[in-house]
């Protein structure tokens, strides 16, 4: 089996572990890690990537896709209890795991009891982001997790690559990792800042929206390569440049910019999340083959590892918890109210890509290269199996699927700006004698019926409104654009209801 064969196979497994996943109720990921080690049992199987390309391949895409589905506006109402996860809780976890398994295993040099640290401590935005939405968790519960979920990649990567170099080169300065922190996380934003302004430039000149799709996936590639290129932060600069097109270019008129750049994405999400997890599980059955004590005692030792993630993130959430909630900024629903929600945020700890892609990315002669790669590899299914099997039902017994509520008193408000900036067209085409009273009913009341999918209409209003095709056009525009100033503030519900609008939009 050639390394062809295996990369398409990996490729199609991703694909068909959601539908598979949805009827076992499992974690997607969970599901293509075991697609992969069931392909990593076959014979001749093998694929040789090389380590350098890994996280450069993998990362930009995901990271990219999360930050088209948020604003910048929500994670900066709570960045104080967001940055608390994103870096400080970063440095006590990695700090945490390298302790544990310097101890427990006195063979593994210390820079790479670091490195795993740092492989290990940050959740999977992609992963949050998909449970979030599923149980309808509170806007702030999510609203943390997810920021923490983007950032907190910006902080283990930057001691990542410090921790790699130190054990490569024989030296390793905790001065180098903060000075190294500082000039990547600057610089990564400015260099993402740039891309964003180049690539927004780029969209405005491209003709049709399959071209705009295109070069949508190369802006987060384009931005990670260049910061990488001067040793900064390739996460922050997608996420900068990610963030700032989403702000700058709101066009209420692209409606197949739209419609074309979600299905786009969607796809491009699932392909390389399953592609990624699939990898880990065929590594995962290599690693085997190389550890020379056997598997259970590394079996052992990467449980060990995953209660030291348990339980560093509980210890932090309720005993920092205190702290987070002094630290409220101007919004007062930034951070988990009560010791339910906090519970929550503390059991929602699932790793995910960026776990697996560091892990693959370490240089073949890395210390002990199997072993973490084998607990990496222990520590993304467990992190994502057992949240992803209990938190719904703990969820359910804790009252706390409230965002779902939320989430449909937001849309219903967007659907009440969507209707009254189309009533306030309808106003101005009658006043012009555009449209008579009773075809501006009638319009409105089309309006109304679409926004909440429930269009119902004889035939002759339907011949009627096929000779207006103007006036719905004046209408449906004026909605995208009352819908979209509102979305650094509601990005799903607008999202959904703009979807609806887009829709109409695109047939008429």
């Amino acid at each position: 089996m050639d390394q062809r064969t295996v990369i398409l196979l990996l490729l199609v497994l991703g694909l068909l572990c959601v539908p598979v996943g949805a009827r076992l109720r499992l974690p997607a990921p969970v599901v293509a890690t075991v697609f992969g080690a069931a392909l990593g049992l076959l014979p001749g199987r093998s694929l040789s990537l090389h380590p350098e390309v890994i996280l450069p391949v993998l990362l930009p895409p995901l990271l990219f896709a999360a930050v088209q589905r948020s604003s910048w506006r929500r994670f900066a109402r709570g960045w104080k209890p967001i940055l608390l996860l994103a870096v400080a809780l970063v440095f006590v976890t990695t700090a945490a795991v390298a302790a544990v398994a310097a101890t427990v295993h006195p063979a593994l040099p210390l820079g790479a009891a670091v490195v795993l640290g740092a492989i290990t401590s940050p959740p999977d935005p992609a992963a949050v982001s998909a449970m979030a939405g599923r149980l309808g968790l509170p806007r702030r519960t999510v609203t943390l997790l997810e920021g923490e979920g983007l950032f907190n990649d910006v902080t283990a990567l930057t001691i990542y690559q410090v921790a790699v170099a130190g054990v490569l080169t024989g030296t390793l300065s905790v001065w180098s990792a903060v000075a190294s922190f500082g000039y990547t996380a600057a610089v990564g934003a400015g260099v993402g800042l740039a891309a964003g302004i180049v690539f927004g430039w780029l969209f405005d000149r491209l003709p049709t929206a399959e071209l705009r799709a295109g070069l949508s996936l190369l802006t987060p590639y384009a931005a990670y390569l260049t910061a990488d290129s001067v040793h900064a932060s390739g996460v922050l600069a997608v996420l900068a440049a990610g963030f700032w097109l989403g702000a700058t270019r709101a066009d209420p008129d692209d409606v197949a910019g739209r419609l074309s750049g979600r299905n786009f994405w969607d796809v491009v999400e699932e392909l390389v999340t399953g592609f990624t997890f699939g990898l880990i599980g065929l590594e995962f059955i290599e690693a085997l083959d190389d550890l020379d004590a056997g598997v259970w005692p590394y079996a052992r030792y990467a449980i060990l590892i995953c209660l030291t993630l348990v339980a560093v993130r509980f210890a932090w959430m309720f005993g920092v918890g205190g702290l987070t909630k002094r630290m409220r900024s101007r919004d007062p629903a930034d951070v988990p109210v009560g010791w339910g929600e906090t519970l929550i945020v503390a059991w929602a700890g699932m790793r995910g890509v960026v776990t697996i892609a560091t892990a693959l990315a370490l240089p073949r002669d890395f210390p002990a290269r199997s072993q973490i790669v084998f607990v990496a590899a222990v520590v993304a299914v467990v992190t994502l199996l057992l949240p992803g099997v209990t938190l719904p039902w703990l969820v359910n017994r804790l009252g706390l699927s409230t965002g779902a509520k939320r989430r449909r008193q937001a849309e219903q408000e967007v659907i009440a700006m969507a209707q009254e900036a189309g009533q306030r067209r309808l106003e101005q085409l009658r006043a012009d004698g555009t449209v008579s009273a009773e075809t501006a009913h009638r319009l409105a009341q089309w309006q109304r019926a679409i926004l909440v999918d429930e269009e119902a209409e004889d035939d002759d209003w339907v011949r009627q409104r096929q000779r207006l095709g103007d006036v719905r056009a004046q209408l449906l525009a004026a909605s995208r654009a009352a819908v979209l100033d509102h979305r650094a503030r509601e990005p799903e519900a607008v999202d959904d209801v703009l979807r609806r609008l887009d829709l109409h939009s695109a047939v008429y």
